[in-house]
């Protein structure tokens, strides 16, 4: 086993702790420093977590222990955190999405190119026992042919019942998604700007998992609506400032056609997160927000839906195993998973779904990136194919 490659957390908020736990359970890196413009939220992670080092951004790096940053910073400040980064000479892993704009992504790119570093980003939950048996059943031929997909978020919440707000408050007890006091979510300030809508913010999860299915895409043609001026987040009245109802088409490089849905103004009645269809049968696949659940297949021969067998072994909230993935791929020399140039797909198609609204015209792609290669069978939990 090589020995662990030092990394370095920066934006200590909710997210930061689950990385933290991941690096702390899989083999490949050790988290060595936390940062935060809140010294006491670094320190709050540090102390939580036994990590030796909570220190400004500034100090994070200049760090010379540390090779990966990830950047757990707000949607805003991906693109610019993330040069900054590279421009230390740090690989740059950071959180969905991977920045706002397409020029950012694009930059991201060069500047890495240019300096012989690793760019990636979340989400990483395509490494997750259903999306690997997803993926071993299309390329397994189980339903042929892939011709068409469909992928539907419908984020709209209602008014919290006494029910709801007992979980909302269990899981903000939860050790792993604690904050320092005083936290305050980058939700509810930039949550109506662009950029922070549930298209990039949770489309990233819809679109990486399609993408691990059925490999990168080549145009769109897109749609946009805003419903509400200002919605309400917490204790706090947001303005509404982008679209937050995103529909359209995308294409795929195999041939597939995506229908795509991504809003907060309608409230959910049940339809499926994500379908893959085929020439000889379809796959329904479950919240790609999670890395576990059921897959179900159905066959010509009947409208029954069969729960797949599952094939892999990470079952739990392993976020943060693309940084691992990473970091056990610059040792090995090999591409990495959660790559960055996937990422600035993602960016891509988003941006093109809003462009085409706004241009009623197709969008043809600028970027592209391979199809991350599918986990072996077998490997055991929290390891990855050395």
């Amino acid at each position: 086993m090589s020995t662990p490659t030092k990394i370095g957390i920066m934006g200590c908020g909710v997210i930061s702790g689950i990385y933290i736990e991941t690096s702390q359970k899989v083999p490949y890196i050790e988290c060595v420093a936390v940062a935060d413009l809140n010294p006491e939220a670094a320190q709050f992670r540090a102390n939580q977590y036994g990590i030796p080092k909570a220190c400004s951004p500034d100090e994070l790096l200049a760090d010379p222990d540390v090779e990966i940053i990830v950047s757990l910073t707000p949607n805003r400040l991906h693109g610019k955190v993330g040069m900054q980064i590279l421009q230390a000479g740090k690989h740059f892993y950071g959180e969905k999405p991977f920045c706002v704009y397409r020029e950012e992504a694009l930059a991201l790119l060069a500047e890495a190119g240019k300096r012989g570093l690793r760019t990636g980003g979340a989400p990483d939950t395509f490494f997750g026992s259903a999306w690997q048996t997803a993926r071993k059943a299309i390329d397994d031929g189980l339903i042929g042919q892939p011709i068409a997909a469909t992928v539907c978020l419908q984020g709209r919440r209602g008014p919290l019942t006494a029910e709801q707000r007992a979980m909302f408050a269990q899981f903000a007890q939860n050790p792993t998604r604690s904050t320092a006091p005083g936290h305050v979510s980058f939700f509810s300030v930039d949550g109506g700007k662009y950029g922070v809508s549930n298209t990039f913010d949770m489309g990233g999860y819809y679109a990486v998992n399609v993408i691990n299915l059925l490999g990168p895409a080549t145009r769109v043609v897109g749609m946009t609506a805003r419903a509400f001026d200002e919605v309400v987040r917490g204790d706090r009245t947001v303005k509404i400032e982008a679209p937050t109802h995103v529909t359209g088409v995308i294409e795929f490089a195999n041939g597939a056609l995506c229908q795509w849905l991504t809003t907060s103004d309608v409230y959910g009645t049940g339809l499926p997160h994500i379908e893959i269809y085929g020439t000889e049968g379809s796959l329904r696949c479950p919240d790609p927000n999670i890395f576990p659940g059921q897959v179900f297949l159905r066959k010509p021969e009947s409208q029954e839906l069969i729960e797949l067998e599952c094939t892999h072994s990470i079952s739990q909230d392993t976020r943060g195993i693309g940084v691992a993935d990473m970091a056990l791929s610059i040792q090995k020399n090999r591409p990495h998973r959660a790559a960055g140039e996937m990422g600035a797909h993602v960016v891509d198609i988003l941006n093109a779904l809003h462009e085409s609204a706004e241009q009623g015209v197709r969008i043809d792609l600028q970027t592209t990136c391979p199809q991350p290669k599918a986990l072996p069978v077998g490997l055991p939990n929290w390891t990855l194919d050395e």
